[in-house]
């Protein structure tokens, strides 16, 4: 545990432990990022002795996370990441420990030049959408790197990395909904019901990213220039990825319009063809309506958590209170997959 008085006496001790500050270079800043839920972004500002500067990032599990997952072993999972040609910041310390100037334990990584796009943004859709039209380089990556993601051998990952089968995952967002309801809903229940008993008969097996969508890269110059929040990483079928990409949602579907092109930069058939192409395996039409439906599932479970959290004192960030909003279109869009 690294016992210090400030944010940026925390980061410098930490990178100085890491051998990764020298003798008369400082932390003289350390700023709050906007957005973030189960994770709170800094950056931190370093002051070189030889009169540079340099960024870093600090990610932070904050006391009341919306979800409940292993900091240390995303770090780990960074680490592993580093050897395998995956674009995602280098990692150089983790501090543990909830009594930090942070709140909470938390990484110091690689600040990496980039914009992350807000699937909502009706700007950033136009500009995803232009890439589409043109060079496609956005579009290829996200691609080339999705297929990258589900080849990784086990060898070159953490050897505790949770190992979850359709049949768990299902469970395991099933009990969240459980725990954290504040009403009963028949629609839910029903396609909770409608999902588990839809398990492909055979699984992909293999490293599932578990949030893979364009908002949580960073995009410079046409490119994905890294692939941020592994919190959900685990190994299991790399179809959860696909369906997942395949929501609405995650074409920006809220309380607006959203973009015809899957996740925002891509035409589906498209993106499933050049999977195919780079993984020899080709998702059916049915299989993929049920890894939608199991998207969903994950993503209702975080946004009734966050309604749960705020109804029950646990935080005072309104836009916990918010995904109350995301309730109509999710229950929408699960009527539509089963046939309703």
């Amino acid at each position: 545990m690294i016992a210090v008085a400030s944010r940026a006496d925390a980061v410098e001790a930490a990178l100085r432990d890491a051998g990764e500050l020298e003798p008369g270079d400082e932390v003289r800043e350390v700023e709050q990022l906007p957005g973030g839920w189960s994770r709170h972004s800094f950056v931190a500002h370093a002051a070189l002795g030889d009169g540079d500067q340099r960024r870093y990032i600090v990610r932070v599990k904050p006391a009341g996370a919306l979800l409940d997952t292993d900091l240390a072993l995303e770090y780990r999972v960074y680490t592993a990441l580093a050897g395998t040609g995956l674009p995602a910041p280098r990692v150089y310390a983790f501090v543990d420990g909830g009594d930090t100037p942070f709140d909470g334990p938390f990484i110091v990584m690689e600040h990496v030049d980039g914009t992350a796009p807000n699937m909502y943004s009706r700007s950033d859709q136009v500009r995803l959408a232009e890439d589409w039209a043109g060079p496609r380089t956005i579009a290829a990556d996200m691609v080339e790197h999705l297929a990258r993601i589900h080849g990784l051998e086990g060898d070159e990952l953490p050897a505790d990395l949770p190992e979850l089968d359709f049949d768990a995952v299902v469970a395991r967002w099933r009990s969240v909904y459980e725990e954290r309801h504040l009403v009963r809903d028949p629609v839910i229940e029903e396609a909770f019901d409608w999902v588990a008993g839809r398990a492909p008969g055979e699984a992909w097996p293999g490293l599932v990213h578990g949030d893979y969508r364009i908002g949580n890269t960073l995009i410079a110059d046409g490119r994905v220039r890294a692939i941020l929040d592994w919190e959900l990483v685990h190994r299991g079928d790399v179809r959860f990825d696909l369906g997942y990409l395949a929501m609405p949602r995650a074409s920006g579907k809220h309380l607006r319009a959203h973009s015809p092109l899957m996740g925002t930069f891509a035409d589906q058939e498209w993106f499933l063809e050049r999977y195919a192409q780079l993984t020899g395996r080709e998702v059916g039409g049915e299989v993929l309506r049920t890894f939608q439906m199991l998207g969903i599932m994950m993503l209702l479970a975080t946004q009734l958590t966050a309604v749960w959290m705020y109804a029950h004192g646990h935080t005072t960030d309104v836009r916990m209170a918010w995904s109350r909003f995301s309730f109509a279109g999710l229950r929408q869009d699960m009527t539509r997959l089963m046939g309703w």
